[in-house]
């Protein structure tokens, strides 16, 4: 009778011994730090320039980021591009950012500036939206009904 009770005994722990496995949030899954990077030249003269565009996403809802430059093959920023503030929400695997205050360059034909001497937008609302590839490994801008995009760059996980 003792090997009979032997299986159901077992089988007993092995059922209260599993726990649900929970989901992780979406919000949970996105916090660390998103990166796109390409090369080129915004301004006049012939150097080629790496162009970092970051961003932060928090476990309490908020995101910051910045776009700054360096040189090919280097880390040392030369200057800024812009940077922001905001928060973030996501809804059926689409990331959408509502900024809080947003700095950017207003200038042509230049490549960077020193941080403090951009400028605080101050225009209609914008807020852009990333479609999250499922790992949440990539995130691919999402082009607005009127808007123009042609060769769209996506941020990839950096941390």
């Amino acid at each position: 009778m003792k090997s009979r009770l032997l299986p159901l005994i077992a089988l007993a722990i092995f059922i209260y011994s599993c726990k649900d496995v929970v989901e992780p949030s979406p919000d949970s899954r996105i916090v660390g730090v998103y990166e796109l990077s390409y090369e080129g030249n915004a301004g006049w003269g012939g150097d080629i320039f790496r162009f970092v565009d970051l961003m932060q996403f928090n476990s309490d809802g908020t995101v910051t980021g910045e776009n700054y430059t360096t040189e090919v093959d280097s880390d040392e920023v030369l200057g800024y591009r812009g940077h922001f503030t905001g928060t973030f929400t996501i809804v059926e695997g689409v990331v959408t950012i509502s900024y809080d205050e947003m700095y950017y360059m207003n200038m042509m034909d230049v490549n960077y500036i020193p941080k403090e001497d951009l400028i605080l937008y101050e225009g209609a609302e914008y807020f852009p939206e990333y479609s999250i590839v499922e790992d949440y490994s990539e995130l691919i801008p999402i082009c607005s009904p009127n808007a123009i995009c042609t060769g769209t760059l996506s941020y990839f996980r950096a941390d």
